[in-house]
C-alpha cells in the first residue's frame, strides 16, 4: 500500500496544472527516481509471488499422484488381504447346504503360428524328434489354439482357517479310439488341468486332488505346451495329498517342507489300448511317495529358491495277461535339487538363473524322464517264437505273449535356464535342458531314445498388461542308434498372440 500511495501522489503532481502548483526539476528527478526504485521492487515481488504459485503448483500435482498412488496400493493390499480376498471377483450361489464362496475367473486366449524342418512325435507341441531316417526335412507348420486356458480360483474365509479350491481347464483331450471316435481339431473337448481343494491354517496346508506334483516345481519358460518334458524338465501334474509345513524364520525368508501320496499315471498299454482295469502303477499296491524341501529368500531385491527333493513309487505287471495271473514289480525313484538365483551383475536387466538337477530311475510316464521309458520289458512273443525287448506294450499280444522280466532304466537330468528383462515390456529366457538315459537299461530295444537335448531362446513382449506376443526358437537333438535311423533333429519356430485375462 505503501508503494502504490507513492506511485498515486507522483501521478497527482504530474498532473496538477503548472500556474496552481509549481514543483523544481530537483523535486521531479527525485520523485521519479523513487518511482523508478519502487516499481522494480513491485517487479521482484510479482516474479516472487510468481515462482511461488508455480512451486505451489508442482508440488500439488505430486501429492496428487502420491495420494492416487496410495489409493491404489491401499486397494489392492485389501484385496488381497480383507477376508482372503473377498473384495474382488464374484460370488458362487452356494450348492449342497454350502454357504457362498468368492471365485475369481482368469486364463489366457493363445494363438501359436508353428513351423519346425523335421518330423517328431507331436506338431501342435513337440515331445521328441523322430530318427535322420524317418523324419530329417520332412517339415510341418500347423495353427493351434489349443494351449489357451481358462481357471476357477475358489476361497473361502473362517475365522480359524481357510478353505480353497481351484479348476483349470484347456483343449489338449485326444481320443484314445481314432477308428471309432476320430479326433476333430476343431471341436477340442475340455482336459482337466488342475482340480483340488486346499485348507490352509496358520504355517499348515493341507491339498487334495490333481495338481503340480510336489517335486521338481520350477519350470523352464517355454512356449512348447509339455514345457521341457523329457527334455530335462522332471515335472508334471498327478493327483496327490499333500500336506505343507512353513516356517517363516524373517520378512524375507521360509522354509517349506513338503509330503505328498501320489497316483503316478503310467502310459502302460496293451494293443495300442490304454490299461484301465489293470493299471502297472495301480496293482503296486501302494501310493508313490514324494518330499520337497525349500528354502524361499530375497537376493538382490528379487526372490531366490534352493530346493532338494525326492520320490519313491512302484508298478506291478501281470506275467500272464490272458488268465490275469503272476506278478512282476518294478520300483520308480528320484533325488534332486532345483534353485532360482537373482544374478549381480548387469542389475537393470534383473538377469535370473534358473535350474534343475535329477537322477533316477523308472521315470517314464508322468514323471517326464528317460525321455518316456520307464522300464525294459521283456517278454516271449509267440507269434515270432522268440523273446522281445520293448519299453511299452503296444505290440504285446495279451492272449498269447507273457512277460518274463522288467528293468527299470536308469537316467540322469536337468536344465538350466537364463531370464533377462530386456525393456519393461521385453522378457526373454535362454536356456539348454538334458534327459540322458543309461543306454545298458536299453539293450535289445528297437527304437530306443538314447538321449535329448533341448536348446532354446523365448521372447515375450506385452503391449499392455492383457495383450502380448511371443516368438520361441527350440532344437531338439534325440539320439538314436544308427541301426534305428541315426539320431533326429527338429528346428522348431513358434509366433504366439496372448490376451491375459
Amino acid at each position: 500500500m505503501k508503494k502504490l500511495g507513492a506511485i498515486l501522489l507522483t501521478c497527482g503532481l504530474l498532473s496538477l496544472p503548472s500556474s496552481g502548483f509549481s514543483v523544481t526539476d530537483e523535486e521531479m528527478y527525485k520523485l521519479v527516481q523513487e518511482l523508478i526504485k519502487e516499481v522494480k521492487e513491485l517487479k521482484q515481488e510479482n516474479q516472487y509471488l510468481k515462482s511461488e504459485i508455480e512451486r505451489l503448483k508442482a508440488q500439488q500435482k505430486v501429492e496428487i499422484k502420491e495420494v492416487k498412488k496410495e489409493v491404489a496400493e491401499t486397494k489392492e493390499k485389501l484385496a488381497k488381504t480383507k477376508e482372503g480376498g473377498m473384495l474382488s471377483g464374484f460370488f458362487s450361489k452356494g450348492g449342497y447346504g454350502a454357504g457362498k464362496s468368492k471365485v475369481d475367473f482368469y486364463g489366457y486366449i493363445k494363438g501359436d503360428l508353428i513351423w519346425q524342418d523335421s518330423a517328431s512325435v507331436g506338431t501342435i507341441y513337440l515331445l521328441w524328434a523322430l530318427p535322420k531316417s524317418k523324419g530329417r526335412h520332412d517339415s510341418t507348420s500347423t495353427l493351434t489354439f489349443r494351449h489357451s486356458r481358462f481357471g476357477l480360483d475358489l476361497i473361502k474365509p473362517y475365522k480359524d482357517f481357510t478353505i480353497k479350491g481351484k479348476f483349470e481347464m484347456d483343449f489338449y483331450t485326444e481320443s484314445h479310439n481314432e477308428e471309432q471316435t476320430p479326433w476333430n481339431p476343431q471341436h477340442a473337448p475340455l482336459r482337466a488341468r488342475l482340480a483340488y481343494l486346499e485348507v490352509i491354517k496358520n504355517s499348515w496346508e493341507f491339498r487334495v486332488g490333481h495338481d503340480w506334483m510336489t517335486i521338481a516345481q520350477l519350470y523352464p519358460h517355454l512356449s512348447n505346451f509339455p514345457a521341457g518334458s523329457y527334455m530335462g524338465n522332471l515335472g508334471y501334474r498327478l493327483t496327490q495329498i499333500r500336506l505343507t509345513k512353513n516356517f517363516k524364520l524373517s520378512n524375507k525368508d521360509l522354509l517349506k517342507f513338503q509330503l505328498a501320496l501320489d497316483k503316478p499315471f503310467n502310459f502302460g498299454k496293451l494293443n495300442g489300448v490304454v490299461v484301465f482295469d489293470n493299471e502297472p502303477n495301480a496293482d503296486f499296491g501302494a501310493p508313490g511317495v514324494e518330499a520337497r524341501v525349500a528354502y524361499q529368500t530375497k537376493l538382490f531385491d528379487s526372490p531366490a529358491l534352493f530346493a532338494l527333493f525326492g520320490h519313491y513309487s512302484g508298478q506291478e505287471y501281470k506275467k500272464d495277461y490272458k488268465s490275469l495271473t503272476g506278478a512282476v514289480k518294478t520300483t520308480s525313484f528320484s533325488t534332486g535339487l532345483e534353485l532360482r538365483l537373482p544374478l549381480p551383475v548387469l542389475a537393470k536387466f534383473k538377469p535370473t538363473l534358473s535350474g534343475e538337477f535329477w537322477y533316477g530311475q523308472g521315470l517314464g510316464g508322468y514323471y517326464t524322464g528317460a525321455v518316456g521309458q520307464t522300464a525294459r520289458i521283456k517278454y516271449y512273443d509267440n507269434s515270432a517264437g522268440g523273446y522281445a525287448y520293448a519299453t511299452d506294450l503296444t505290440k504285446f499280444d495279451k492272449t498269447a505273449d507273457k512277460i518274463v522280466s522288467i528293468t527299470p532304466i536308469h537316467a540322469v537330468g536337468g536344465w538350466v535356464e537364463l531370464g533377462v528383462k530386456l525393456t519393461p515390456k521385453l522378457q526373454s529366457w535362454f536356456g539348454w535342458g538334458v534327459d540322458n538315459p543309461l543306454n545298458s537299461d536299453l539293450k535289445y530295444v528297437p527304437g530306443a531314445r538314447l538321449q535329448q537335448q533341448m536348446y532354446y531362446a523365448h521372447f515375450l513382449y506385452r503391449f499392455v498388461p492383457e495383450l502380448g506376443t511371443g516368438f520361441e526358437y527350440l532344437r531338439a537333438i534325440t539320439d538314436y542308434r544308427k541301426s534305428d535311423g541315426d539320431d533326429g533333429i527338429v528346428n522348431r519356430f513358434m509366433l504366439s498372440f496372448y490376451y491375459f485375462f
